[in-house]
């Protein structure tokens, strides 16, 4: 038996040996010597009785690791919202609340002589302007003329 344990360490044992063995520390006959490795063996029995029995799935027992639910992020969201709501009520009513409706006076006359008068005088206002604009530009007709002098652009 001696021979045939060192054999089945040294990893050159058939499954017929590997078989005699199994037998051998099974049964109540075992020498002394040997008693240390009756557990070895019985363990390797165990084991083969175990997969017998029961189909094994190494996935079964491993369920989906499930993540909580983060709520903080829907609170600020809806926070965020209702504060969007508010501003705009308050944005629209402020346009509206302290408004007093008066009477937009267009500057219409119901007289057409009147009417005449009022364009008149809104053109002769103008025309005053647009003159005191133009006598500001009479420096830059001066720069004109010399750079024509200079430049020969006049035909």
């Amino acid at each position: 038996m001696n021979a045939l344990l060192n054999k089945y360490w040294e990893g050159q044992t058939s499954l017929e040996e590997e078989q005699q063995l199994k037998d051998y520390f099974n049964s109540n006959e075992v020498a002394p010597e040997h008693e240390v490795y009756r557990s070895i063996f019985n363990t390797f029995e165990l084991e083969n009785e175990l997969e017998k029995g029961l189909e094994f799935d190494a996935f079964a027992k491993m369920s989906p690791v499930e993540k909580p639910v983060d709520r903080s992020m829907i609170k600020v969201l809806k926070g965020l919202g209702i504060a969007a709501g508010f501003a705009a009520v308050i944005a629209l009513g402020s346009t509206y609340i302290g408004v007093e409706k008066t009477e937009t006076n267009l500057g219409t006359y119901d007289d057409p002589k009147e009417a005449y008068y009022a364009t008149v005088e809104a053109l002769q206002l103008v025309s005053t302007k647009f003159n005191n604009g133009r006598s500001n530009l009479q420096p830059l007709e001066e720069i004109n003329n010399q750079t024509e002098k200079v430049f020969k652009t006049i035909k």
